[in-house]
């Protein structure tokens, strides 16, 4: 009986530990998908010279903190950080000048895995 308690208490304790790590091995904690929402924005905008102002927040879903914010269009869009930790990853990306399309903002997580914000800014055509 002793020996069975035992058994069942290191049962207990290693499940413990397992669940407190997201449950081992060598990518523990990470969640099964990687990516952002919304995944795409199109902006219609008045003038592309004068273009600035749009703003959209943008949540990382899944993946593994630190996430590293790369911005391929910083003369069209700007991205309010660079890097992303903590409960609730989000960024804001905001217009600056000017019209463009397929611009993109790259998320890569702690493992290099890559999820794609994607821009347009059109100019009204009334």
């Amino acid at each position: 009986m002793k020996t069975k308690m035992l058994k069942i208490g290191a049962t207990v304790v290693t499940a413990l530990a397992l669940a407190s790590c997201g449950g081992g091995g060598p990518v523990a904690g990470d969640a099964e998908g990687f990516s952002v929402s919304p995944e795409e924005i199109k902006w219609t905008v008045g003038s592309c010279a004068f273009s600035g102002g749009n703003d959209t927040v943008v949540t990382i879903i899944g993946g593994q903190p630190p996430f590293r914010i790369v911005n391929s269009a910083p003369q069209f869009v700007t991205v309010d950080r660079t890097q992303v930790t903590g409960k609730d990853p989000v960024f804001r990306v905001s217009t600056v000048r000017g019209c463009g399309e397929n611009l993109s903002i790259t998320v890569l997580d702690y493992h290099s895995r890559v999820a794609v914000f994607n821009v347009s800014i059109e100019e009204d055509e009334n």
